[in-house]
């Protein structure tokens, strides 16, 4: 199997995404077990894994054939190169193979429709693989003006936070942006209670005080909602919600545009929860916006920008 075909091939959280619906009451407590402990719970034996569930070890088999495995050990093989998946770094991928460069085609010619091709593949594999339910909870999170929201990224996904966080914004009130030092992060955490939303991004090489931030912020009562890669976060063990999105793109750098686009899609849907309060909100910022009589400076707290 080369490189391409190995990025296309769907995560066994995907499956399990999926086959949801399919899946009975013992089989979804397998797939609850694994999405908890993922993907270390599924490379247990048969005999662990049904004990850790309270369910037999012919449930077990059942639940690799409905992800669509003809055994066990081919679901735990898929698992095992997901883990290892999981800790690639840059240096690493840019030494995988990569597909042939067309004797008369330019390079960057044979670039670019590779990478259209890749995105555009991440991108219909992730939004169809989403639950219209479990967009629907996150949205109702979101849109909650009872409820103040919290956002965090990484060292990468932090660019995707801070999108997340203007739009939102834009769209209510009470939203903050948890960033600087991560010494700094505690003051954050002094005020998240039980009626609180923490959205977080978090990709492979998962970082550990992103991590740690969110499991405090869940153990403190807020509800997480968590945008990860196909291999899950450590944080998807104790988030509400959770999007597992395509990263690969059989090149160097993960890539970014598959989140981006379901993160637009979570956006649409918050504004549209109560689009009268959004449009509001919108036009009295524009007004904020507008040069005032006399052309005086104005500071505007809500860009932190000065406009003359």
């Amino acid at each position: 199997m080369d490189a391409t075909e190995k990025t296309t091939q769907p995560s066994v959280a995907e499956l399990i995404t999926q086959k949801a619906d399919a899946l009975t009451a013992s089989e979804r407590k397998l797939a609850q077990a694994l999405l908890g402990h993922y993907p270390m719970a599924g490379l247990e034996t048969v005999a662990t894994f049904a004990e850790r569930c309270g369910v037999s070890a012919p449930t077990v088999l059942r639940f690799a054939g409905k992800l669509g495995f003809e055994s066990y050990p081919e679901m735990q093989s898929r698992l095992r190169g997901e883990l290892e998946a999981r800790l690639q770094s840059p240096l690493t991928r840019s030494a995988l193979p990569r597909a042939a460069v067309a004797a008369s085609g330019h390079p960057m010619g044979e670039l670019l429709h590779h990478m259209i091709d890749a995105i555009s593949s991440n991108i219909r594999s992730s939004l169809s693989n989403i639950a219209p339910t479990e967009l629907e909870g996150a949205v109702n999170l979101l849109a909650d003006r009872k409820r103040a929201v919290y956002v965090l990224g990484g060292r990468f996904s932090s660019a995707l936070a801070v999108y997340a966080y203007e739009h939102l914004r834009s769209m209510r009130g009470n939203v903050r942006r948890v960033s600087g030092q991560n010494t700094k992060w505690t003051e954050d955490l002094l005020d998240i209670g039980k009626r609180d939303v923490l959205l977080v991004f978090d990709v492979r090489r998962y970082q550990h005080d992103v991590i740690t931030f969110a499991e405090t912020a869940s153990n403190q009562g807020a509800k997480v909602i968590l945008f990860t890669d196909q291999w899950l976060s450590p944080i998807a063990r104790f988030a509400r919600h959770v999007f597992p999105v395509r990263i690969e793109t059989a090149t160097t750098w993960d890539s970014a545009a598959a989140t981006m686009a379901l993160l637009e899609t979570l956006l649409e849907g918050v504004g549209r929860t109560d689009p009268d309060h959004v449009r509001d909100r919108i036009e009295h910022l524009e007004r904020l916006r507008r040069r005032p009589p006399g052309g005086d400076a104005i500071f505007l707290h809500v860009t932190g920008h000065f406009y003359l």
